[in-house]
């Protein structure tokens, strides 16, 4: 069984190695984090980073809040709306732990907390390459198409739910 947690900043090291580690094996679903440092970084900009353990990390989300001072591309957009916000950063889940609800339930409680910030919980999904699961992922959610934005090498879709 799995228990949900919202971790205090600044993590253990241990914590920090098992959230990056589990980030890499999840490439190229979530983007590179090319190292350990960077990782603190998104952390120490994140509002939440929240896990799901069992004996160790299974699995982790990291949720950024408006006028951070996060250099993505993907989190202007939605800072750029002058509306308050949930950004979901990344979500990733550990090799044997997939295709259990795990995601499903990490995602249950983002938006729970979404709606008692009272913000809209959002992210980007990949349209090319295309990633299917996420996207009907998000849809099962309510999740609405906001916006698009084509890069050099991908292309992403805005998602927000109320």
């Amino acid at each position: 069984m799995y228990k949900l947690e919202l971790l205090d900043s600044p993590l253990s090291s241990s914590d920090l190695d098992e959230i990056w580690n589990i980030n890499q094996e999840n490439i190229p679903e979530v983007g590179n984090v090319p190292d350990l440092e960077r990782m603190n970084a998104l952390i120490q900009w994140s509002s939440h980073v929240m896990v799901a353990r069992d004996q160790e990390i299974a699995g982790f989300i990291i949720l950024m809040r408006e006028n951070q001072a996060y250099d993505s591309l993907n989190y202007e957009f939605y800072n750029s709306q002058n509306s308050p916000f949930l950004y979901v950063d990344r979500i990733a889940i550990k090799d044997g732990h997939r295709r259990n609800g795990l995601g499903k339930m990490i995602y249950e409680k983002t938006i729970e907390l979404a709606k008692d910030l009272n913000v809209m919980a959002c992210c980007e999904v990949n349209t090319m390459p295309r990633n299917d699961a996420s996207l009907a992922f998000h849809e099962s959610f309510g999740f609405q198409k906001v916006g698009t934005k084509d890069y050099d090498d991908h292309s992403v879709v805005y998602l927000t739910k109320s």
